[in-house]
């Protein structure tokens, strides 16, 4: 949850989708497939597109309120166990060890100081005793306050200050991967703000896992068998997902590869207003590839919480 952030403009990261009010978890996904000379299956490639669009859609709403759900559990479990301690890190350790989206998870004092802090398979030789207890520690002193990001600083007090849930922005963390953070709030058992607990979500992890499967896509080189592709977006124009690997964490309205293509552009721009919609946009095949062509576009919107919405798009 420290570490630089991407950039200023994604302050809302995983937030608010489509409505252009900066929240949380805001991201936009998107299928895409070239389309075909003719009207050659036309009809049936709509099926499939607006099938596994609809597939996928189901798939990120769904493991959202998963996430959302264990979360809120282990908060309501930490009002019993206070923030620190054996039971607490148990806690912890639970919620990592049944969730592997979650990359880490740290608990926070009502003064927004890191109490404890664990993660998923960042410790070596995947040691449970004196081993985990070390990284642990090893793992707080990262998350110490001179060491914590500003969004993960805003983030905490926003908690603290509204009582609330909430999703942070998109980040690049020092491992080399972007993450964003869902925190809770944690009031004792007499109702009274005790702190809160701050997990970090991995957006390609979780978006590999539910997109693979319908586009027999292998996660390891980047290849796809299918004719059609996937891509992520957050309201700022992020890329926060996509086939190729090349165009994550560019920006659709800032990034000279994208200035020469007004119809993305455009699109783009469709899909911040509206929360879903259908459209053809031309584009390079590949960062690699410059060959270009017409693609088109279907995207609809899942959500969690007031704060956060997201569009998947499928592209023929």
């Amino acid at each position: 949850m420290n570490k630089k952030k991407i950039s200023e403009k994604s302050r809302f990261g995983f937030a608010a989708v489509a409505i252009g009010i900066a929240l949380l978890f805001c991201a936009m996904a998107a299928f895409s497939q070239e389309v075909p000379d003719g009207n050659v299956s036309a009809a049936n490639s709509t099926v499939d597109m607006l099938f596994m669009l609809i597939q996928i859609q189901a798939d990120v709403q769904g493991s959202l309120n998963d996430l959302d759900s264990d979360v809120a559990n282990a908060s309501q479990d930490l009002s019993a166990t206070g923030l620190e301690g054996t039971a607490a890190r148990d806690v912890l350790r639970k919620l990592l060890e049944s969730n592997p989206n979650l990359a880490e998870a740290v608990t926070f004092s009502k003064d927004g100081k890191v109490l404890m802090a664990e993660c998923s398979g960042c410790f070596e030789d995947g040691k449970d005793n004196e081993g985990a207890d070390t990284g642990s520690q090893d793992l707080q002193s990262i998350h110490s306050t001179e060491n914590l990001s500003k969004p993960s600083i805003e983030q905490i007090a926003r908690v603290l200050k509204t009582k609330a849930p909430d999703f942070s922005e998109e980040y690049q963390m020092t491992e080399g991967y972007n993450g964003t953070a869902l925190t809770y709030p944690v009031f004792s058992l007499q109702g009274e703000l005790q702190g809160g607990i701050a997990t970090t979500i991995v957006p390609d992890k979780l978006m590999n896992a539910l997109v693979a499967p319908q586009l027999c896509f292998d996660i390891y080189n980047r290849s796809n068998i299918t004719d059609y592709s996937f891509w992520l977006m957050h309201l700022d124009g992020l890329i926060a997902y996509d086939r190729d690997e090349s165009q994550i964490g560019k920006y659709l309205f800032e990034d000279p590869l994208y200035k020469p293509y007004p119809s993305l552009l455009a699109l783009g721009e469709k899909m911040i207003t509206a929360r879903s919609g259908h459209g053809y946009y031309s584009f390079q095949v590949t960062e690699g590839n410059k060959r270009v062509v017409t693609k088109e576009s279907y995207w609809t919107t899942a959500g969690l919480h007031p704060t956060f919405r997201t569009n998947s798009q499928i592209c023929q």
